[in-house]
């Protein structure tokens, strides 16, 4: 099993991309608007009440350690933790990954588990079997 995506996400409907590319310092990886469709293979279904922000830590192919995503995202996350956001949001950490039969074990270290709550952010696994990983 492997790391294959961490990332910070916000839903929100009062904010902007704009608003919230300047609150985490950095621009989306992926951005979802009010009113887009909620699946974008089917754009006449349902469409979205919720904006939805993503930043995806830029790390390369799959990792088994969450490191060298946490590194990457920390400045994002301490930028976050000075400067709460106004108004009402729902944020995540979020830590996708490939499942398999047996245990796989990440840790997520104290002090980054405060910095994370500190950003006002919740923390969130997806795993994913490869069968559903390929369907991305």
């Amino acid at each position: 099993m492997s790391i294959f995506r961490a990332s910070i996400n916000i839903a929100t409907t009062s904010h902007s991309l704009e608003q919230l590319n300047e609150h985490a310092g950095v621009e989306a990886s992926r951005w979802a608007p009010i009113g887009s469709p909620v699946h974008d293979f089917d754009p006449t279904g349902p469409l979205r009440e919720i904006s939805q922000w993503h930043y995806d830590a830029p790390v390369d192919g799959d990792s088994e350690l969450l490191e060298p995503h946490l590194a990457l995202l920390r400045p994002v996350l301490e930028r976050m933790a000075d400067e709460p956001i106004e108004g009402r949001v729902y944020g995540s950490f979020s830590v996708s990954l490939n499942a398999r039969p047996n245990a796989f074990v990440f840790e997520i270290e104290p002090r980054d588990a405060v910095l994370i709550a500190r950003a006002g952010l919740r923390i969130r696994v997806d795993a994913y079997t490869p069968e559903e990983r390929d369907g991305e």
